[in-house]
């Protein structure tokens, strides 16, 4: 709710984490975060898809706070754009997906679609709670989710994404696989169970050569 909502922002802000894709009115909900990292400038972006048929959560208004919602793509496209202008670099985080459900969906790679057309550089989403694919629009890499980084005692296969920009401004996108278990997240770096974190990864993922380190190849180029 509300006070909940309002609460959480007053947190963040008093332990100085930035935050983007909600806020105390839509103005706030479309911030844009920027940071320079060795001298290239990278914005920040958030918007939710979800709920697709219920209204739990409230979308923030040009008065009342809430989310910044992407059912229809073109509010945060508008906010992609901006970014776009005033950055070199766009990393757009939607929450979007169903629930448990490893396969991403048509309704996914459609928002992905306007997202890359509006200027995201890179697309990390989440929401289900579960890994799905990785893909490519063009050259922009798409991670549909991560899963879990940090939810609730089960133990799950999850995984953490690096993008790692280039002296010559390429893009060098990684997945890195992890597990959650016993409410820890922990990397894996070696062993079996780092293999079947990624080779389940690549049985989702279309159009792509991931390595044993995680490093991912655009086929489709």
């Amino acid at each position: 709710g509300e006070d909940a909502l309002l609460d959480t922002l007053e947190t963040l802000e008093d332990a100085g984490i930035p935050y983007v894709g909600a806020g105390r009115n839509l103005d706030e909900a479309k911030k844009i975060v920027y940071f320079v990292i060795n001298g290239r400038k990278i914005a920040i972006v958030s918007a939710t898809q979800i709920e697709r048929s219920y209204n739990y959560t409230r979308e923030a208004t040009e008065d009342t706070p809430g989310v910044l919602k992407t059912l229809n793509p073109e509010k945060f496209s508008e906010v992609i754009r901006e970014a776009d202008r005033n950055s070199d670099y766009v990393i757009a985080f939607p929450h979007w997906g169903t629930e448990g459900t490893n396969l991403y969906g048509s309704d996914q790679k459609a928002l992905a679609e306007a997202f890359v057309e509006a200027g995201a550089d890179v697309i990390i989403g989440g929401h289900t709670h579960c890994l799905q694919g990785i893909s490519y629009i063009e050259d922009v890499p798409i991670i549909y989710s991560l899963g879990n980084f940090w939810f609730n005692g089960n133990t799950i296969e999850t995984g953490v994404a690096q993008v790692r920009i280039q002296k010559d401004g390429s893009l060098k996108f990684r997945f890195l696989p992890c597990i959650q278990s016993g409410t820890r997240t922990r990397l894996l770096t070696e062993g079996s169970q780092k293999e079947e974190v990624l080779d389940f990864m690549r049985g989702l993922s279309k159009d792509v050569k991931m390595d044993e380190e995680g490093y991912v190849t655009n086929l489709a180029k």
